[in-house]
């Protein structure tokens, strides 16, 4: 079985989940043989400049993957998935490792989708350095790593 996450960086397990599968930077690809992790590889999201309908949806099919982890997703993307065979699961947040612990723990059994609001959408990405709404954006996602990590810890904090 191979999983994908939608992420903001190529960091491999320790990647955080985007917000957005669609405009999301990168794809973290976890293959998964019975309870243990075959292989894990990053690759740039084909999709992300251009944001086409069905796009992402498709080049995830080609790679053969089982299952979609996503901050948040429209219900027409999640039909696409659908339609492909790919079970999307939308409002997860953190490092990719802790969301696939849980989600290898659950394996036996269905797993079922949370299901959660729509994020508001991002703007088209700017490449101005200088431009507010590109510094928030980038201040997001350095929150959003921060919290990762945090979220990270608490799980482990938990587990002793």
């Amino acid at each position: 079985m191979i999983v994908a996450f939608a992420t903001d960086d190529n960091r491999e397990l320790d990647a955080v989940v985007s917000y957005h599968f669609g405009r999301c930077p990168y794809y973290t690809f976890v293959e998964i043989e019975g309870n243990r992790i075959k292989r894990v590889f990053t690759e740039p999201n084909p999709g992300a400049g251009s944001h086409q309908p069905g796009e992402v949806p498709q080049f995830l099919a080609g790679k053969g993957v089982s299952v979609v982890f996503a901050g948040g997703m429209g219900p027409r993307a999640q039909q696409w998935f659908t339609q492909l065979g790919i079970q999307p699961i939308t409002g997860v947040y953190g490092k990719v490792r802790d969301i696939l612990n849980r989600f290898m723990e659950q394996l036996p059994q269905q797993t079922v989708p949370v299901e959660t609001e729509e994020p508001p959408k991002s703007p088209q990405e700017t490449h101005d350095e200088n431009d507010p709404l590109h510094r928030i954006e980038k201040e997001l996602a350095y929150i959003r790593e921060v919290l990762a990590e945090l979220a990270s810890r608490v799980e482990k904090l938990e587990k002793k």
